[in-house]
């Protein structure tokens, strides 16, 4: 079984809707945004880098990205030493207590930051909700600086969709033993590529 099929497989057993559908009332936003001027055409990029980026994805999120990654034929081995790297160069795999059941989130530059091109690898349809959602203020951005998370329409969207986001993520648990727990997006991935695919890996 590839990717593609696990996740269809998963949407249809837990009644999920796709991908782009669930991530629609964000980058409808950002598109509106764009046309307005705020856009990130013209910015470097901070944001996903170790100075603003502290990304956690749920399960189902990495497993959208996995298929997204299979489909474009990034399931390679640069693909896996970028997050192997990644998770060394930040200890993103050394956690740090803060409270009961509460870590320290630490900050990473992306895998996917100007990987394999220009822009997210990912694709608008398939990156994480947090990173779509987090837009600029103002136009002309180039170093970041005032972009802010629109947290009214992430809300929003959760309200849709987290019932079934939760199902899909229990179900990848109880098939594969994938933790329920958000994590940074190398840690994630490389979770879902080792513990579905493993033969690949």
């Amino acid at each position: 079984m590839n990717f593609k099929e696990l996740l269809k497989n998963v949407y249809s057993d837990v009644g999920l809707a796709e991908a782009k559908t669930r991530r629609a009332l964000l980058s409808e936003q950002m598109y509106d945004n764009e046309k307005k001027g705020l856009d990130c055409m013209n910015c470097t990029g901070r944001c996903c880098t170790y100075e603003a980026n502290s990304m956690q994805i749920t399960s189902i999120e990495a497993l959208e990205a996995m298929a997204a990654l299979e489909e474009k034929d990034l399931l390679n081995q640069e693909t896996r030493r970028r997050l192997e790297d990644c998770i060394s160069e930040f200890r993103l795999d050394k956690y740090i207590q803060i409270g009961t059941g509460e870590f320290f989130r630490k900050s990473y530059t992306c895998p996917f930051y100007f990987y394999p091109s220009f822009g997210c690898g990912l694709g608008v349809d398939h990156k994480p909700y947090g990173c779509i959602a987090f837009n600029p203020c103002e136009p002309g951005q180039s170093e970041g600086g005032n972009c802010q998370s629109d947290l009214d329409i992430q809300e929003k969207r959760n309200l849709q969709f987290e019932e079934s986001e939760d199902l899909a993520d229990k179900y990848l648990f109880e098939k594969f033993d994938i933790s329920p727990l958000k994590e940074p997006i190398p840690i994630k991935l490389l979770e879902i590529w080792r513990k579905v695919y493993s033969e690949k890996f």
